[in-house]
């Protein structure tokens, strides 16, 4: 797990590996059964995690009704990014779809690392990026897609989800009605 997320750090921003030796270090282990809330609404996000198994989903709820905004899967970091960075309670959940397992870092600790040395927050920088561009590019194929668009997107940039999640989630995800999923799934080859 621990050689997962060196690899993971290194292809993001390479760091010295005397550096990177103790931050690895620092992470802490984690595992978290399927429907189990990791982070409520409007509680603080306290760590940033790194998926080693499992797959979860961030959504928001609004009238009882759950909206899903997310999913993470191994490997790559994950948290309730606008609350990690600034310590504010988040605005949405964070919950296991399957049992799952991680590695955590605390905040004061990660941003220990940030603050002292510059690999880090090239790092953050980087990461920041990569995400700031992925919730554009979220944004717009929703603005801007129809349903058959949006899936025919969802399954040329991450096939093995349908594998993953289960259908009803992806549909949430994509804003499409069941129904609708079911027979594009059926009608519509890629």
């Amino acid at each position: 797990m621990r050689q997962a997320l060196l690899n993971y750090i290194n292809k993001i921003h390479p760091i010295d590996s005397s550096i990177l030796e103790g931050f690895i270090g620092c992470w802490l282990h984690e595992k978290r059964k399927k429907k189990e809330v990791v982070t409520e609404a409007n509680k603080r996000e306290d760590y940033l995690y790194f998926v080693t198994k499992g797959i979860q989903k961030a959504y928001y709820v609004n009238e009882g009704k759950a909206f899903n905004i997310a999913f993470s899967y191994p490997y790559n970091f994950t948290c309730t990014p606008e609350s990690f960075l600034t310590q504010q309670p988040s605005q949405y959940y964070w919950e296991c779809i399957t049992d799952s397992e991680f590695l955590k870092i605390k905040y004061s600790t990660f941003f220990g690392y940030v603050e002292e040395y510059p690999e880090f927050q090239t790092l953050l920088y980087k990461k920041l990026i990569g995400t700031l561009n992925g919730i554009g590019n979220r944004y717009h194929r929703l603005l801007t897609q129809s349903m058959e668009e949006r899936f025919i997107s969802l399954m040329t940039n991450s096939p093995q989800l349908i594998n993953l999640i289960p259908q009803k989630e992806i549909a949430n995800y994509l804003k499409i009605d069941p129904t609708n999923f079911s027979k594009l799934i059926n009608s519509i080859k890629i």
